[in-house]
């Protein structure tokens, strides 16, 4: 009995070494705020990211992605860009900080070109998650740290 509660743990132990991320480069981000998870029509959001990079590389670029979670689908040719690749400010040698990103309605927000008309004056809103991810010079790669929902309004 106890040599199979021996091996049981060293098993456990090899499945915990062995899925553990290697993040060698010790970059990392998380949101620490949002504006606001409603945004109105033709408004704007603001992410704060907060970073550690125990490199002290500088980040060159955040990777942002837009998830569109409405139920209704969209024709591909219906859709805006959803993916981007943001350069922050330079910050050279810092090992922890915050990056502000300031998204635009019309640049970075809206999913959908012409969004469903529920009725003669209204228009579905786009229900996104937004991921990010930051990549510094060294070629680190941070882990994805994603919003909750966020609904952008539509007025067309």
């Amino acid at each position: 009995m106890k040599i199979s509660f021996f091996w049981l743990v060293i098993i456990f132990f090899v499945i915990v070494v062995a899925c553990k991320k290697d993040n060698s480069g010790g970059l990392n981000i998380k949101i620490k705020s949002i504006s606001s998870n409603i945004v109105p029509a033709n408004g704007s959001l603001q992410v704060i990211l907060d970073f550690t990079d125990n490199g002290g590389n500088a980040i060159d670029s955040i990777y942002m992605k837009k998830i569109r979670v409405n139920q209704d689908t969209l024709a591909p040719d219906n859709i805006k860009l959803d993916t981007f690749y943001l350069i922050p400010p330079s910050y050279p040698g810092k090992t922890k900080g915050q990056i502000q990103l300031d998204l635009d309605y019309q640049g970075y927000l809206i999913y959908a070109i012409s969004p469903p008309q529920i009725d003669s004056t209204h228009f579905e809103s786009d229900s996104l998650i937004i991921k990010f991810a930051a990549k510094d010079v060294a070629g680190h790669k941070s882990d994805t740290a994603s919003t909750g929902l966020v609904v952008i309004q539509r007025t067309q």
